[in-house]
């Protein structure tokens, strides 16, 4: 099959009309004519991702983060970004990317972090997904979050505060937007890169927020998109990335 024949399966489940409008998702760079060799899945397509593609002989990296996101106002030889793009070219690897559409469909990362955290989901709005846990503290929901992602980087406030009904939304959410939209029909967020002045008004109004890394709530990604590939083509080969989180807490050195 070609790239364009995978990146088509991937939208008939992963519509690229759910992306936000500000988003870049689909295919990146590349031929979407070539046939493909085996597919990568990656949170990131990083200098390392595209030496593990190479070496498996991989021609399709499937990212969740958008390869081209900001302008590139220049390709020169000391960017990293130009550097990526040449190793991509001269590798003949097409770069394929589903961002905040994979966040919102029924198999991506929303409704799969429901699932790891024991919530039931209910409805998407925006961004996020309403889903309902067993009632319990939020320092409980927290907990559980942590456990779940394996992330040591978990915060909460109001952690003393009963919740049942909670608005989920993966990697950066912690916007007062997203504050906003919990609020009116949920008893929490929980959320990744939540900004101070939303923990500030959270707190000062009693409403619970929970906070995971970026990284650990969507590197995920990569068996949601690897399961969604291979359902549609079996005989393909489809690896993940070798994960590494890019940094490291104080409690890891």
């Amino acid at each position: 099959m070609k790239i364009k024949d995978i990146a088509a399966a991937i939208e008939e489940r992963v519509p690229t009309a759910l992306a936000a409008e500000w988003d870049h998702v689909g295919l990146m760079l590349g031929d979407a004519e070539a046939e493909c060799t085996g597919a990568l899945t990656c949170l990131d397509c990083t200098p390392s991702v595209i030496g593990q593609a190479a070496e498996a002989g991989c021609n399709l990296i499937v990212t969740h983060h958008p390869f081209i996101f900001r302008p590139i106002d220049r390709l020169t030889q000391d960017r990293v970004k130009a550097r990526e793009v040449k190793a991509l070219f001269e590798g003949g690897i097409a770069v394929y990317s589903a961002h905040t559409n994979l966040d919102v469909a029924d198999c991506g990362l929303n409704h799969t972090l429901a699932k790891l955290f024991g919530a039931r989901a209910e409805e998407s709005e925006d961004c996020g997904l309403y889903a309902r846990v067993d009632r319990q503290s939020a320092a409980d929901v927290a907990k559980r979050v942590a456990k779940a992602l394996g992330d040591p980087t978990v915060k909460v406030c109001c952690g003393e505060r009963e919740v049942e009904r909670v608005y989920i939304v993966s990697g950066s959410g912690g916007g007062a937007e997203e504050l906003e939209t919990a609020m009116r029909s949920a008893d929490a967020l929980i959320s990744g890169e939540v900004k101070h002045n939303v923990f500030t008004d959270a707190a000062a109004a009693g409403f619970p927020v929970v906070e995971f890394s970026h990284y650990y709530s969507e590197i995920i990604c990569c068996d949601v998109l690897k399961d969604l590939i291979k359902s549609a083509f079996c005989d393909l080969k489809v690896i993940s990335e070798r994960r590494e989180c890019p940094y490291k807490t104080l409690e890891e050195l």
